[in-house]
């Protein structure tokens, strides 16, 4: 169901609006150090995704057509409130993070360790709701390319928890560490 797809296109136009414009607009606090090992590791991810891909496409095209979930209304109405809670909840994270925010990983003059909110519960929850919101996608859309996408989705947003879980232990050491070792990454009580 196309409506759907633009209805789900509509609510993440809306967020990465809400999460860059203002950001733009008020400027944000000078970096203390940007991790130089994140990008290295997100662009071998990507040689080896696009690789993986291409070779994937050549031995059977039709495959990424393949559909697993039916295209009916329930489906489309799943994903997107799967897709409108997600991001809501990405959202409601963001807001706890304030100045600390970045779409870099890196850490802020200024910065802060904040285990508040949703932060209580889980380490990275922008990324926990914008997972959901991407399983939101997959359920609308229901094709085996949406759900390899998930998965490299999910495994580029480890590498950038990877990169910012060093930065932060190096600049809080212990705080960070206790912290680490009591809620988890992503899923809560789970990963």
């Amino acid at each position: 169901m196309k409506e759907f797809l633009w209805i789900i296109a509509g609510i993440w136009a809306v967020f990465l609006g809400w999460l860059f414009i203002p950001a733009f607009v008020r400027g944000m606090p000078k970096p203390e150090k940007v991790s130089g090992s994140y990008m290295r590791r997100s662009l071998v991810f990507f040689v080896v995704i696009l690789v993986f891909f291409v070779l994937w496409a050549r031995a059977d095209p039709g495959l990424f057509l393949t559909r697993f979930v039916p295209d009916s209304l329930a489906a489309g109405g799943a994903g997107v409130a799967l897709t409108l809670a997600g991001l809501a909840f990405s959202a409601y994270a963001r807001g706890y993070l304030g100045k600390n925010w970045s779409s870099m990983v890196m850490i802020k003059e200024g910065h802060q360790l904040i285990r508040t909110g949703p932060y209580r519960y889980v380490r990275n929850p922008m990324y926990s709701g914008m997972v959901v919101a991407y399983l939101g996608l997959v359920i609308a859309l229901g094709i085996v390319a949406i759900l390899a996408a998930l998965v490299i989705f999910f495994a580029a947003l480890w590498i950038k928890i990877t990169a910012e879980q060093e930065l932060l232990e190096e600049k809080f050491g212990d705080e960070y560490r206790q912290y680490r070792r009591h809620v988890k990454a992503i899923i809560p009580f789970v990963l």
